[in-house]
């Protein structure tokens, strides 16, 4: 599988993995305390700072080598990416659902509240026909 990776590989990818070997045979060096390693920072506070960037350069080493050659390391990041959607999925979901409920209870209160102000309208048009009506008989009798 290794070897089906290594054909696949671009000029750039090949020159991160020469960096990331110089990088990890650097770190092995300042943790093994070889005088050989030409480093500005790492000779700062002796061997104590030779063994702290020996570690962060194998760690960089180690992020190279995942990054040119992605394992199934990568696949527990995928999966654990998928359950996040799933998640971001199914909250948007039920977001959704509460706000169709909510939308539905609305329109039923709107309707509800339409019709009750359609019949007090019409009881107060039919209050003020009949009242209508009776002004008119009595402005009827009033002019005879």
């Amino acid at each position: 599988m290794l070897w089906k990776n290594l054909k696949s590989k671009t000029w750039i990818d090949w020159i991160k993995v020469v960096i990331a070997v110089d990088i990890a045979g650097v770190g092995i060096g300042l943790i093994l305390n070889f005088e050989d390693t030409l480093h500005v920072f790492a000779n700062i506070f002796g061997f104590v700072s030779h063994i702290i960037f020996g570690i962060l350069y194998i760690f960089v080493a180690v992020l190279i080598f995942k990054r040119v050659f992605p394992q199934d390391l990568a696949q527990e990041e995928k999966d654990e990416a998928l359950r996040t959607n799933d998640d971001i999925f199914e909250t948007t979901n039920s977001v959704k659902k509460a706000a169709q409920k909510i939308i539905k209870k609305v329109d039923h209160l709107s309707k509800e509240t339409y019709h009750k102000i359609d019949g007090i309208l019409d009881k107060s048009e039919d209050f003020f026909d009949k009242r209508k009506q009776e002004v008119k008989d009595e402005v009827g009798k009033i002019m005879e």
